[in-house]
């Protein structure tokens, strides 16, 4: 029998996304994870899948486990659908807290340099694509003007001579909006935008990224369980990490020394692109008295 009497045999994308879901459960059921939603889309031999998922709030630090799980994902789904799956996007939706025990130790992280993402830039290829339309329409009318016959003389070649001249006052302006709009496609070129993003080191192919929003709730994660620290705001940007908190009680300049040794351990887990500094604003709010009490009765039990 031919290949074209067999038919063809077409996996929907309803399928393939449960399928995705399927296998995304089967490697974050061993870690405390959950899957909260799939989608996918095919095209020909391929498919494009994302998975949205709730995991601990240690697992995005740890690089050698999501690069599993995303292994994982690709193979699983690409074994039962017989797609090749390019590419397999894993978006966490929120972070769990976990037990101490169960955080990754420094020792069993694998940094990796990590880059950020290019921007599609989508905004400024439409507009691109749109001058350069208008341009080609232009240009074509001219040159059609001169060899067939029939079609009008374009405007800007009828208005010479005094004419023109009430509209040469208006070629500066634009020639210096023309400069600037070429300036700041340069730069968009050159840089990857994403500013938002922020992405964590993982072994290759494997990429990885996060937002600032989310790398600030980890890092108030990181310091909550101080003794003695209030935490009112974290800040997170590519350059400085800043944590404003208050000092109940003990010593500020400990509590700022423990702050600062949290927050660089998870920067180190993180291996970021670029390593930010560390900012602590501590402000004391110590209540004499109090402090008076704890003294007298850490000198009755010492007694």
């Amino acid at each position: 029998m031919s290949a074209s009497e067999r038919g063809t045999t077409t996996i929907a994308d309803r399928a393939t996304a449960k399928i995705a879901r399927q296998a995304a459960a089967e490697a974050t059921a061993a870690i405390g994870g959950h899957v909260v939603r799939s989608a996918a889309s095919t095209a020909g031999r391929s498919a494009a899948v994302t998975v949205r998922v709730d995991l601990p709030l240690s697992a995005p630090a740890d690089t050698d486990l999501m690069g599993r799980l995303h292994d994982h994902l690709t193979s699983r789904t690409g074994l039962l659908t017989g797609l090749a799956i390019t590419p397999a996007r894993i978006r966490i939706r929120r972070l769990t807290p976990v037990a101490p025990t169960s955080r990754p130790r420094e020792g069993q992280l694998t940094p990796v340099g990590a880059r950020r993402p290019w921007s599609g830039r989508r905004l400024p290829a439409i507009g691109v694509a749109v001058a350069v339309a208008a341009l080609s329409v232009l240009l074509l009318w001219a040159v059609l003007q001169q060899h067939v016959p029939g079609i009008s003389t374009p405007p800007w070649q009828v208005m010479q001579g005094t004419e023109g001249a009430r509209f040469r006052p208006l070629m500066y302006p634009a020639v210096v909006l023309a400069a600037l709009t070429g300036g700041w496609l340069i730069v968009l070129a050159l840089t990857p935008g994403h500013r938002s993003l922020l992405a964590l080191g993982c072994p290759a192919p494997v990429r990885a990224v996060t937002t600032r929003t989310h790398a600030a709730r980890l890092m108030r994660a990181c310091v909550s369980d101080i003794p003695g620290l209030r935490v009112r705001a974290v800040r997170f940007t590519r350059r400085q990490v800043t944590v404003r908190a208050e000092a109940a009680f003990g010593s500020p300049q400990e509590l700022r020394e423990q702050t600062i040794e949290s927050i660089e351990r998870a920067l180190r887990s993180m291996a970021l692109e670029r390593k930010p500094r560390v900012r602590v604003a501590l402000r004391d709010i110590r209540d004499p008295r109090t402090d008076a009490v704890r003294c007298l009765a850490q000198g009755d039990a010492d007694a």
